[in-house]
């Protein structure tokens, strides 16, 4: 006699054993990479989210610093990693950049990689040495259209978030500033500050003190809502609909990544951000947290790999 309830047994058991392996993921450490050096704007958040994981998830999650290249050196190694769910990136805005703006990318930002999460996004706010007559953008952009080329702006160097962010309204609006690149954000700070240089698009962390200080002159903030530190700012979005420039950070894992531990680590770093403190400890790093599952942090790089990819066109700026 054939016993039918034996298959049926063993499928169901089989069932119970995907499901348990997929609920113990992860079942060993995780190394998770960011590709920049310790102690800078990412570094900080990086470690903030991984302590949560290592909380939720019972095993740990262990930062390692690859950096160079931008970026570029810690995600490429990502990229090529064996796809076990057991290595992840600390993903971020930087990556389009560099695959777009490079002759010889390392990595292709969108299809080399399996994008899990964002977390946290990172506005800019345009800034005015205060001994500028502008209290507005806008009036800064008219002052601007009517003599082309008599502004500057600094930025940290070529391809630097302020050099992308400058040249981005520059388009929006048809205006002609100079650019004049510094090797870093504290040597074109300090320009700004004596009045060497005009205006500069920076990250809110480097510039609110100086805002609050009234040492320069917030005339706008390129996040699609007005920022709780600023209230009193507006958004570039104002003028501009639909205009923002923002950064911003997440995980990622290497191409072809298990289904089960890309979904468990959404699930995982979704509970994450449900956390006060760690969402307070994420502001005071002026980074605002967010929650955006595998498909919208696809979608988010693919934006943003198109944006900059017109920019390059438009401007012929190159990393090389």
């Amino acid at each position: 006699m054939i016993n039918f309830k034996r298959p049926r047994l063993m499928l169901l058991g089989l069932f119970f054993l995907t499901t348990l392996a997929a609920a113990e993921y992860p079942d060993k450490a995780v190394k998770f990479v960011v590709p920049f050096p310790p102690g800078g704007s990412f570094d900080g958040p990086a470690r903030l989210l991984t302590a949560r994981l290592t909380k939720l998830s019972g095993q740990p999650f262990v930062v390692e610093t690859r950096s160079g290249a931008g970026g570029a050196v810690g995600a490429a190694e990502v990229s090529r990693a064996v796809p076990d769910g057991y290595t992840a990136l600390l993903s971020n805005g930087a990556m389009p950049v560099s695959a777009t703006l490079t002759k010889k990318p390392l990595f292709d930002a969108v299809t080399g990689f399996t994008h899990v999460a964002t977390f946290g996004v990172l506005p800019f706010v345009v800034v005015v040495n205060p001994k500028l007559p502008f209290n507005t953008l806008q009036e800064f952009i008219e002052a601007s259209r009517k003599e082309p080329g008599k502004y500057n702006y600094a930025s940290a160097g070529n391809g630097s978030a302020a050099h992308l962010g400058a040249e981005q309204i520059k388009q929006a609006f048809g205006v002609n500033w100079v650019h004049v690149p510094y090797r870093g954000t504290g040597p074109a700070l300090t320009d700004l500050l004596a009045g060497q240089v005009n205006v500069t698009v920076v990250g809110l962390s480097s510039a609110i003190g100086h805002i609050k200080a009234g040492t320069l002159k917030a005339l706008a903030v390129t996040s699609a809502t007005r920022l709780a530190q600023l209230p009193n700012v507006p958004t570039v979005a104002e003028i501009k609909p639909n205009f923002t420039i923002e950064t911003w950070i997440g995980v990622a894992m290497p191409p072809k990544a298990p289904a089960d531990a890309v979904n468990r680590m959404a699930a995982l770093v979704e509970q994450a951000m449900k956390d006060n403190d760690l969402r307070a400890q994420l502001r005071e790093l002026a980074v605002e947290p967010v929650f955006e599952g595998p498909a919208a942090a696809k979608a988010r790089m693919a934006k943003d790999v198109a944006t900059f990819t017109e920019l390059g066109k438009g401007t012929s700026i190159s990393l090389d």
